[in-house]
């Protein structure tokens, strides 16, 4: 592994006895060249093991509560959210999220679909969260900021470990791993199940007429089932070259339905998802390295189409009762209506929920890491192949589409104290548009743990596949002698393939300091960012249809506001039995009504928005103390402020506080068992994160881990 020249200035002043005693993380996320985080060009928040285990929390983006400048929400009980900086909807679409290094970004729905990863908490290692716009590092899906989740590797641990969590919403989850080594080849097999019942939800959409044969009550269940299998190895046949290799797949069901309306459609969804990653690393001096690696991932996304009950509930006709349109040329017969709207399903692919398709990437990459003199140089090429196809979302069929990519970053030591680093990322798609991004940073470092950082970056964000190619339409068939031809009667969206590049900038100034006798360490970051040219998808009018409402869901580059505001984090531990991690971000967000409609037609809310697009105010307070060595004791309070969500409508603010009683019995050197009480949202009222009829009420876990080593 690399390190940075400015060791070789040991011998300067500014390094005494208690510098020795200074804990400072190691990352790669933010340049790809392994630094100290105080050397680093963005701000990072590094999550470990530590935390997670304090935390209690159940899912790796519920952890993105406790890094400053994070919203996580829940859609429903199991679908999550995270955003950086607000301004979102129930699919966000501006986060990188890696998994070792691999993108687990979703071109069909433009988004992270988290329950089909491959991975538990159990599994990660640690997260480095990246707060601010990482595009020349990672890419345009970096556009506000990027989440690697690095997870155990093989060679850092052997044995069994099993862990099981039941409790509320009827929750039964297991994990099971079990890792082994030896001088050359190691691995690491682990395997899951989660399931839960999720909320009690009412929909007096299922309660009709044409439902009753069914004996349908209305009430439904946004539960989960899930399982995967996730293996990973090493093999390092000499000292200058290794192998790394990763396989998973993910399969599961969950029910869901928009709760943004008290009646909503309700669907099972399916996913079946599988990777396979590989990378090569080659030493080839003592300071530079050549490293290849790939992967491809699949996801499938399947919901059943609708029923014909469904279609008849929708529009409005009594069971029993003939159809007639005022384009029929005579009514349907009752007898016939059951024929005639499978039909109508069938021509369309109608699905009542619409996250429906397949999807693929393909990535290749080749990177460079070397030293020359006084400079850390990264730098590479890479290609990724992008496809997705839907019967509801891409009526025009599968879009695929090519990016190549080349980027380079240079860290330069001037001196002990001073280092500049600069970076950039060129990216072109084959879709006939190219983006260029590029961030510059100076940093200060007055003594070793310490530093000061001025930056600036200006980055371009690709449109999706989704965004460019969202196509959806309804028709009615032919059906004589009723309907004498085909009537093109709605057009619900139409795709722009000439969308423009989303673009950011952001100035920036940030100080580090690490504590001595590894005590913690204090991270501020004051920031101004200028978002413009932002995709949206909102209502036009479109004369040409039958449909009473005259309107069709456009995409067009129309959004842009101004984010100021300070992120400050601090991590403090005065005992070894002790230690507290505070997160705080202020975000002022100003923005024009920016247009997103026409006057008089039925768009969101986010037409002319005048609420805050950002909560102002977001913190956390994660305490834990052990008061011997084998109990600890640990609670966590999360405030998020008032926010106008582009696709969830207003949130008030909410206060919610999770406690966590752990104990733990050690049998002999290798083998441990903990169980672990949870409470979370111990004290709060029921409070709503994103969708008004999706509440979060007080829940309680029992955890149990047992490893054999």
């Amino acid at each position: 592994m690399l390190t940075s020249p400015s060791s070789a200035f040991a011998a300067e002043e500014l390094l005494s006895e208690t510098d020795f005693f200074i804990d400072i993380p190691e990352v790669t996320s933010a340049t790809r060249l392994p630094q100290k985080i105080s050397e680093s060009p963005a701000s990072l928040t590094v999550i470990d093991r530590q935390m997670i285990d304090a935390s209690g929390l159940q899912t790796i983006p519920d952890l993105m509560r406790l890094v400053p400048g994070f919203q996580t929400y829940l859609v429903n009980a199991n679908t999550y959210g995270s955003t950086y900086h607000g301004a979102s909807d129930d699919f966000p679409n501006n986060l990188e999220v890696m998994v070792d290094g691999r993108s687990v970004y979703i071109p069909l729905l433009s988004t992270v679909v988290w329950e089909s990863l491959g991975i538990h908490l159990e599994d990660v290692e640690r997260i480095e969260v990246v707060r601010g716009s990482n595009v020349p590092t990672q890419g345009s899906n970096a556009f506000l900021g990027s989440i690697n989740i690095i997870t155990r590797e093989p060679t850092t641990s052997s044995g069994i470990d099993l862990s099981t969590v039941f409790g509320s919403q009827d929750t039964k989850n297991a994990h099971l791993s079990y890792a082994d080594s030896n001088s050359v080849f190691s691995y690491r097999i682990s395997a899951n199940h989660e399931q839960n019942d999720g909320n009690d939800h009412y929909s007096t959409f299922y309660t009709g007429d044409w439902f009753a044969a069914d004996g349908s009550d209305g009430k439904w269940q946004d539960d989960l089932s899930r399982d995967y299998l996730n293996i990973s190895s090493t093999w390092t046949p000499d000292l200058t070259n290794s192998f790394w290799f990763q396989f998973g797949i993910d399969r599961g069901r969950k029910t869901t339905g928009a709760l943004d309306i008290e009646s909503p459609h309700v669907a099972e969804r399916d996913h079946d998802s599988s990777f396979q990653s590989i990378k090569f690393n080659h030493l080839y001096s003592d300071h530079g390295t050549l490293q290849l690696s790939g992967y491809h991932n699949r996801l499938e996304l399947s919901t059943p189409r609708a029923s014909v009950a469904e279609i008849l509930t929708e529009l409005g006709v009594p069971s029993g009762s003939p159809v007639w349109l005022p384009f029929f040329a005579a009514p349907i017969p009752a007898d016939e209506v059951p024929d005639y709207i499978q039909a109508l399903i069938d021509t369309n692919g109608y699905h009542m929920i619409e996250q429906e398709g397949s999807t693929e990437t393909t990535d290749l990459e080749l990177q460079l890491t070397d030293r020359f003199g006084l400079a850390d140089l990264v730098a590479g090429m890479g290609y990724r192949y992008l496809s997705a196809d839907s019967e509801i979302l891409l009526q025009q069929g599968k879009v695929d589409e090519e990016r190549t990519r080349a980027f380079g970053t240079l860290s330069l030591n001037l001196s002990p104290r001073w280092q500049l680093i600069s970076g950039l990322m060129h990216e072109h798609s084959s879709e006939g548009s190219d983006a260029f991004s590029y961030r510059n940073a100076a940093i200060f470092k007055p003594s070793i743990g310490q530093s000061f950082r001025i930056g600036y970056s200006a980055s371009e964000r690709l449109p999706s596949l989704l965004e460019r190619y969202g196509d959806a339409s309804v028709t009615f068939p032919a059906y004589a002698p009723y309907v004498l031809s085909p009537v093109f009667y709605d057009y619900v969206r139409s795709p722009n393939p000439d969308l423009e590049e989303e673009r950011i900038k952001s100035w920036e100034l940030g100080y580090y300091q690490a504590f001595a006798n590894q005590q913690g360490y204090v991270d501020l970051r004051i920031f101004r960012e200028k978002v413009s040219n932002v995709v949206f998808t909102y209502f036009e009018t479109y004369p040409s249809e039958l449909d009473s409402g005259k309107r069709v869901l456009s995409t067009r580059n129309v959004g842009s506001w101004e984010n100021n505001g300070a992120e400050f984090q601090l991590k403090y531990q005065p005992l070894p039995s002790l230690w507290g991690l505070l997160s705080y971000s202020y975000i002022n967000t100003r923005h024009e009504n920016f247009r997103t409609g026409e006057i008089g037609i039925n768009s969101k809310d986010y037409f002319n928005h005048d609420g805050t697009l950002t909560p102002e105010h977001t913190a956390s307070l994660l305490l834990s103390w052990s008061p011997r060595d084998d109990l600890q004791l640990s609670a966590t309070h999360y405030y998020m402020d008032q926010v106008h969500w582009i696709e969830g409508g207003e949130r008030d603010a909410y206060d919610r506080t999770d406690l966590r009683l752990a104990k733990q019995w050690h049998f002999d050197p290798g083998s441990t068992v903990e169980t672990a009480l949870i409470v979370q949202n111990a004290f709060g009222a029921r409070y709503q994160e994103f969708y008004r009829h999706n509440a979060f009420d007080r829940r309680t876990y029992l955890q149990l881990k047992l490893n054999f080593h």
